[in-house]
């Protein structure tokens, strides 16, 4: 489904009240969740787990999520909640004391947190194959980082990694560059890659389109979100 036609559903609902906001328990999974600011479209996930678990930008892949494992490695984003009305009341994993975060629901289910719009994310099927080739480019201050990853209906993927430090004191600037081979697994919203040398990483990933009109998608509107990175497809 087109990202951009469930958002402003979302945001007319929200800035005219159009439909009624009931509280009710988010129901398991991911979701992506959209905020803007300044014409600009900042894009995240939330992982809704059973027994009230959440966790924010869920990396190493979602089907399963091991909230234990995650909760050491990233224990300001992991945590257990409640709703209590209008508001998730969240105890992360690093924390005692519960953070009352804004949530909003939409005829029973999970449309808004803190600030941003959410809707369920879509998933791959299981087993799937591509063959397309995504990049996607970030940046900061002083440094930059883009991704290259091209995956093809054999099964096999081609990742490449540029990152770029600008001057800073007391550091040289500087370009490295990396280009990692091997074979892929994608299901549901988990992509598996293990390299020519064994080693595997699990990523969490979502496709979505940008497209106002479905059936006029052009491949530029064609986009997958990997761990967090907004990456658009090329060819």
């Amino acid at each position: 489904m087109s990202l951009i036609p469930r958002c402003l559903t979302s945001l007319c609902i929200l800035l005219f009240g159009s439909a009624t906001m009931l509280a009710a328990e988010p129901e398991p999974g991911l979701y992506l969740r959209t905020t803007y600011a300044f014409g600009n479209l900042a894009l995240s996930t939330v992982y809704i787990g059973e027994g009230g678990k959440i966790a924010i930008d869920p990396r190493e892949g979602v089907d399963p999520f091991d909230f234990e494992t995650a909760a050491k490695k990233s224990p300001k984003t992991v945590g257990k909640f409640t709703v209590a009305g209008n508001s998730f009341l969240v105890t992360w994993a690093g924390t005692s004391a519960p953070q009352k975060v804004p949530v909003e629901f939409q005829n029973g289910k999970f449309s808004a947190y803190d600030g941003g719009l959410v809707t369920k994310a879509d998933a791959y099927a299981k087993d799937q194959k591509l063959n397309a080739t995504y990049a996607g480019l970030g940046t900061t201050a002083n440094v930059s980082a883009s991704r290259t990853l091209t995956l093809t209906s054999d099964g096999k993927y081609t990742m490449t990694l540029v990152g770029g430090v600008r001057s800073i004191p007391g550091a040289k600037a500087g370009i490295a560059e990396t280009t990692e081979k091997g074979k892929y697994q994608l299901s549901g919203n988990t992509l598996t890659l293990t390299s020519a040398d064994g080693k595997s990483t699990k990523h969490t990933v979502l496709p979505f389109n940008t497209a106002l009109d479905p059936k006029k998608a052009q491949l530029s509107d064609d986009h997958l979100i990997f761990d967090g990175l907004n990456l658009k497809r090329e060819k």
